[in-house]
Parts: structure tokens; sequence; C-alpha cells
């Protein structure tokens, strides 16, 4: 039985020798796991930003026209030189309104409001000069410094700044205080939806293919991210978020994955590191939109309307040959191969793919009967294996002239005899003879076997590729089948810890901006530039040195930069800022080297439902994202200290995976299964030059 791997990897090879058809490709199945996924993941900050805000003044105060400082100074206590966001000074407005009913004139206007009359009481500071204007604030001043006794939680609504956001969805539903924690379930529910979409769409991924998954979470999940700029109320808005984040994770994967299928070897690494660069633009994308566009409701728009455009992807991508040969259909993985090297100019016959396992077969064929003939020229022959030789010699050749599977049957028959006649004949000529006869079906077994592989490659093509198709196992496989087998359950096992750990780590990092002490913008922009060169020094090391010791080098680092915020005074936030982005790249670096290994490891026939539930328990982890970030009400370095931690355990992991650098893709749980099984911890890769 043949896994395909050398047969496939040799027919990409083929198919992309030249032309320029698989780089479009290969970018367009990047820029769609890249750009709409970072869009729909980090839009929230901004159009979930909350401002900062204080308890709105009593209406009778607002009325009086008076400046805006000054309410803020009269209504809002302060604690170590800074407003209270949640609590405002009591203040009878009663008394209020009779220590200056001097200067206050009382009206009455009716309000038509939701179709009802309403009736609405408005006190107004009659004109004056400036001088008299003064004396007015003045006494206002000083009767609300008398009135005022205690504080109290706000009970008037709030004022918000616009300065940095004109208006987000937490201004428009005043989404703080009390219902501060909405706003933070509306992060962490969208990673609930993206827990189940991690399952669903990994087993659909492998049941029926990568094309048609990729193009229904196109069809649906478009739809869904404009719809979030039409909310009739914030639980409408959360119910579309669970909804698009059902979609999230299998739109970064799947596109990844089917890239990873149909590259060349020597393209697979830049898969993962493509994909992570455009993220990373794709984030100082957001950041400059929204800075440009800073009502939220504009940048729903502007974050989703565009991506209408991948609906085109129907009429460009193709289904994985890989997954097609996973599930038997070798002809129609092979006409994958010749349309993408039509495309690219090349012409590839019809039979090309069955000509290559052909070949392959010959030569493994050959070399086994080398080494046997190698083996056999370092043994001393003794004379009966002479004879056995010659006896053996002779059975051949009568059975390359007239095979006869009852050969076999007789065989059997013999042992039968002697073994019931063993008292009566002497032991050891019965056991010299029962070898003889051993060899003898040995041979005709291996006779037959020889047949039945001539009678494959002979058929015509349709009838060979039924064959092949039947013959070989390990096609279909299920999720129980990563526990069913120690060393892929191993593997799956360590990976999934780290994907857990670099989740949270990433996911927070990038959440915790607004905790920086510095503007959103600014720091979100440059959080997404520093990402890029971090993909380039991901890409570099783990093609020079392998992906075991560089993700290990890579979480360690950017945990000890985490951790080293902790040394910093809180009034030097730019060097907290500094340490905290040099943790990013380096921890984004890790990510992409790590999602180049996790595609390398796993078998194809099984890869998008082990990844789909990776990503999936990762999706658990991920619920403490918003949870750690509001550590930061506590203590500003607390998050990243957290977050430092967790790099350096999870840092020592790879060294217990193998090296995937130059190594086949394993195609069946049979490679998964073999592939590292022997590893030693303290191993390199082998350095290229």
């Amino acid at each position: 039985m043949t896994s395909w791997t050398k047969e496939l990897d040799e027919a990409v090879v083929l198919a992309t020798s030249k032309g320029t058809w698989h780089i479009f490709l290969f970018y367009l199945l990047c820029i769609l796991a890249a750009l709409p996924t970072s869009f729909l993941v980090f839009s929230q900050i901004f159009t979930n930003a909350t401002p900062e805000h204080w308890c709105a003044p009593p209406r009778l105060l607002e009325d009086l026209s008076l400046p805006d400082t000054l309410l803020r100074d009269l209504t809002v206590p302060k604690r170590n030189g800074v407003y209270e966001s949640c609590t405002s000074y009591t203040i009878d407005s009663k008394g209020l309104l009779a220590a200056l009913q001097d200067y206050v004139d009382e009206r009455t206007e009716i309000l038509r409001k939701d179709g009802v009359l309403q009736t609405l009481k408005t006190h107004l500071v009659p004109a004056t000069g400036i001088d008299e204007r003064e004396k007015q604030i003045e006494r206002v001043i000083k009767t609300v410094e008398l009135l005022r006794n205690k504080t109290t939680k706000c009970t008037n609504g709030w004022r918000f700044s616009t300065e940095e956001y004109p208006r987000t969805l937490v201004t428009e539903y005043s989404l703080v205080c009390e219902k501060e924690w909405l706003a933070r379930l509306s992060y962490t529910l969208f990673w609930v939806g993206s827990i189940f979409g991690n399952l669903l769409f990994g087993w659909m991924s492998d049941r029926y293919g990568r094309r048609p998954t990729i193009l229904l979470m196109i069809y649906l999940e478009v739809p869904l991210a404009i719809a979030t700029a039409f909310p009739n109320s914030y639980t409408t808005y959360i119910v579309l978020r669970i909804v698009g984040g059902l979609f999230f994770p299998a739109l970064y994967q799947q596109p990844f994955i089917l890239a990873l299928e149909l590259m060349p070897p020597s393209r697979r690494p830049n898969v993962g590191i493509v994909v992570g660069m455009l993220f990373a633009g794709g984030i100082s994308l957001l950041a400059v939109i929204a800075y440009a566009v800073r009502d939220w409701f504009h940048l729903s728009l502007a974050t989703s309307l565009p991506f209408i455009v991948c609906f085109g992807y129907y009429w460009l991508i193709p289904e994985s040959p890989r997954w097609l040969v996973g599930k038997g259909r070798i002809t129609e993985a092979e006409e994958i191969f010749r349309m993408l090297a039509k495309k690219n100019g090349i012409y590839l016959s019809e039979g090309f793919l069955i000509n290559i396992h052909e070949n392959l077969v010959n030569k493994n064929n050959v070399e086994e009967r080398s080494n046997m003939i190698a083996i056999d020229k370092n043994i001393v022959e003794t004379p009966e294996m002479i004879e056995n030789k010659d006896l053996t010699c002779r059975i051949n050749n009568m059975l390359n002239f007239k095979p006869d599977v009852t050969i076999s049957k007789d065989i059997r028959k013999i042992n039968k005899t002697i073994l019931n006649d063993a008292k009566e004949v002497d032991l050891e000529e019965s056991t010299d003879l029962l070898e003889e006869l051993q060899t003898l079906e040995l041979q005709s077994k291996t006779s037959t076997t020889m047949q039945k592989i001539t009678k494959i490659f002979n058929t015509n093509r349709t009838e060979e590729s039924k064959i092949i198709d039947i013959s070989n196992e390990n096609y279909e496989a299920s999720l129980l089948d990563i526990f069913r087998y120690p060393n892929i359950r191993r593997k799956f096992l360590l990976l999934t810890f780290d994907w857990i750990s670099l989740g949270v780590i990433y996911n927070s990092l990038s959440y915790n901006t607004s905790n920086l002490g510095v503007n959103d913008h600014l720091a979100f922009f440059i959080g997404g530039v520093v990402e890029i060169p971090s993909y380039i020094l991901g890409w570099q090391c783990m093609e020079r040195f392998g992906r075991r010791w560089v993700l290990c080098v890579f979480m360690s680092v950017g945990g000890l930069a985490c951790l080293s915020c902790a040394l910093v005074p809180e009034d030097m936030p730019w060097i907290i800022v500094a340490l905290a982005l040099s943790g990013r790249l380096f921890v984004a670096a890790a990510f992409a080297v790590f999602y180049v290994m996790i595609g390398e490891l796993l078998p194809t026939v099984l890869r998008a439902q082990a990844i789909g539930l990776a990503s999936f328990i990762t999706g658990l982890g991920l619920l403490a994202c918003p949870y750690i970030v509001h550590l930061a009400v506590y203590g500003r370095t607390l998050p990243l200290i957290l977050m430092g931690l967790l790099s350096i355990v999870a840092g020592v992991i790879p060294l217990f995976l193998p090296e995937t650098l130059n190594q086949p893709l394993p195609q069946t749980l049979k490679d998964g299964e073999m592939f590292g099984r022997n590893i030693k911890l303290l191993s390199c890769a082998t350095i290229s030059e």
C-alpha cells in the first residue's frame, strides 16, 4: 500500500515548474485567510471602544448652559487627581432651584415621543452681560458646593469624551459602569461561536472538501458582517457577533490548508509566513481605517462591504488534489493538476499521475531486491541453503509458467499430515520438511501477489482508478482516530497546548493596546507594522534552523519581554509599549512557525478535522482573553506578566515534537503515526546552507 505522498509532491512540482497562475492562486488564498479575518476579529476594538466617561450632571445644572469643564468639576468627584467614571455628587435639585430662583426661568415644553405627547420642564438663565453672567456662575458654584454632601452611582446617565471616538456602540447603548460587562461579553461570546465553528467546518472540510467549505463560509460570513452595522439593540449585535465568530477560525484555516496542499514542497513554509504578514498588514490597515472613520456605523460598513468581491472565488479556487486522493478519487486529483499546469502553460499527459505512481512502485521494488541481494552477499551459504535455494528456483520457474493458487492448499494439507504423524516421524526431519514447505507457500503467495499487481497496471484507466481506490487504506478518518494512535495523540495534545498558549497571548496582547497608556490607533498600527518583520524573521530562521528550536526560542524571548514590563515604572508608558510590542513581535513570529509546523505534522486525511478540534479547544482558552486584559484595572502590567509566564512555559513544548524541515507531508494515518516516533529531545535540524 502506498500513501501517495511522493506521487503528489512530484505531481505538484511538475504542474508548477513554470508560470505564474499557481502564485496568483497562492496569494488569493492567503489574502482570503488574512484580511477578512483580521477585520472580523479586531474591528470590535474600535466599534466597542470605551472613551473617557463620567456621570451626567442633574438636568437643572445642565439647563443652565454652564461650561462642560465647570459642570464636571462641580458634579464629579476626583480620586488621586483623576475624575471618577461611575460616581457623582448627590445634589438636592429642589434646594438648588430655590437658591437660584432669582436667576432661573422655568419653562414647560410639549414634546411628542413614540407617538405620545409629553411635557418637559426646562430651566434657563436669562441673557445678561458679562459681569452679571460671572456673578451668576459664582452663585451657582457656591450653592452647589454647599448642597453636595456625598457621592452616589450615576443616576442621570453619562457624558463621553468625543475627542478620539465621536460615537461607538458603548456610547450608543451606555455600556459603562454596571453595564460594562456587556461590552466584555461580546468579545467572549465571539470566541464561543468560533469554538463550535472549528468542529463543524473542520469536519465538513474533511468530509465534503476544502472548496465547498470555503465557499459556504464566504457566502454566509460576508452578509453577516454587513448586518452587524444594523443592530436594533446590543443583544442583536451580540447574536450577530456569535454567528460571525462561528466562521472566523475556519475562514482563516481552510484557505491556509488549501494553499498548503496546492503548493510544491519548497513553497509550503511560505504559506504560514505570507498569511501572517498579510494578517499583520490587515491589522495596520484596520488601524488606519478606524482613525479615518471613527463612527462605529460607518466603520462597520467600511470593514465588511468591500469583501463582497470574495464571491468571485467561486470561479477561481480548485479542490485540493491531496484531499481527492485521500478520498480515493485519483482521476479527479489528476484533472486538478492538469488544469493547474495548463494555466501555467505546461502540458501534462492524461494518466501522468498513475505513471508517476507506477514508476515509484517499480523503483521501490528494485531497491528492495537490491537490498536483499546485498544482504545475501554477506551470508555464507551452507550446503543445505544451496539445496533449498535450488528447490526454490525450480518452484519459482514453475510458477512463472503455470501459476497455481492451489499449491498453498496442498501445502497446508501436507502440513496437517506432518503434524498428525509427528510422533511417527523423526522430529528433526519433520522440522526440516516443515520449513521447506513454508518456504514454498511463501513463494506461492508472492507469485500470486505479483500477478494481482500486474493485473492492476494492465487494466484500462477507469478500472485502474477503481482498483487503486479500493486498495488504499486509511482514506477515511474521524476525530476518534486522533486518540486511537498513540503518536498522533501525543503530537496533537502537545500542539493543542501550544496553540492555546499562543492564541491567548497573541489576542490578549492585541486587545491590551488600550491599556498601554498611549493612543489606541497609534499603538494598534505600530503593533501591526511590528508583526510584518517578525514573519520574515520566522521564515528565515525556520528554513535554516528548523521548526522546533526556533519556536522554542521565539516563545521564550517573547515571554521574557512581557515579564520585563513589570520592572518599568508606570509613568514611562513608551518603554512598556516597546517591551510589549517586542513580545508581540516574537509571539507573532512563533505563531507563523507554529502554523507551518501543525500543518506538516498532521496527516492529510485528518488535517482539517484535527486542526478544527485543536482550534475548538483553543477557543475555550480564548474565552479568558477579555478577563486577562481586564486585570489592567488592578495594575497596568499585570496582564503582561501573566502572558509572559505562559509564553515561557509553552516554549518548552516544541522540543517534544519531531522536526518537519524538509520532510514530506504525511498523507495517511499510518504516515502520521510513524512520523516522529523516535525523536530526541535535544536534537537539531540539519542546518541548510
